[in-house]
């Protein structure tokens, strides 16, 4: 069977910024509400967020574990993409997996012609129960992947954000 996958930001969704120069905890009440979206739309994780940089996979699962997550940690997407926005990284990952469905999880609204799947949080207050609803219907809706193709123009220079 097809696999649903949510691309997960920590920082801002599992980790609230309540200051803005101080990047926060992992919130075992956020990592609840992701484990009610993994668990009711039948989705693993695949980590989009810079917390992915120097990990594997492996290493990721342990962190989200030890916080209290109950699901899998399926993947990480492409880090290699110069210039690449988060929406841009996300698309290649899909282009190479199929998937039944995904959506994504994240503080920043910059994913492009992805837009359409993005359930956005406040990063002083990251994932939230009234996000579940929404995020498990994104995943359960027919995944039209093939349309978001990454933009082939010149690399643009983004600062590093997550």
């Amino acid at each position: 069977m097809t696999r649903r996958v949510i691309f997960l930001d920590i920082d801002g969704v599992l980790a609230p910024i309540r200051q803005w120069d101080r990047y926060g905890d992992l919130d075992p009440a956020c990592i609840q509400v992701l484990n009610e979206i993994a668990a009711r739309g039948g989705a693993d994780v695949v980590v989009s967020s810079t917390w992915r940089y120097g990990k594997t996979v492996a290493e990721l699962q342990e962190i989200l574990e030890a916080a209290g997550f109950t699901g899998r940690v399926l993947d990480k997407t492409p880090t290699g993409l110069p210039g690449a926005g988060r929406g841009e990284e996300i698309a290649a990952w899909l282009a190479e997996h199929a998937v039944a469905g995904y959506v994504i999880v994240d503080d920043h609204v910059d994913m492009g012609e992805l837009q359409t799947h993005l359930v956005l949080t406040h990063p002083a207050h990251g994932l939230q129960p009234a996000d579940a609803p929404r995020a498990i219907a994104t995943l359960m809706r027919p995944n039209q992947w093939r349309t978001a193709v990454p933009r082939r123009g010149p690399a643009r220079a983004e600062p590093s954000r997550d």
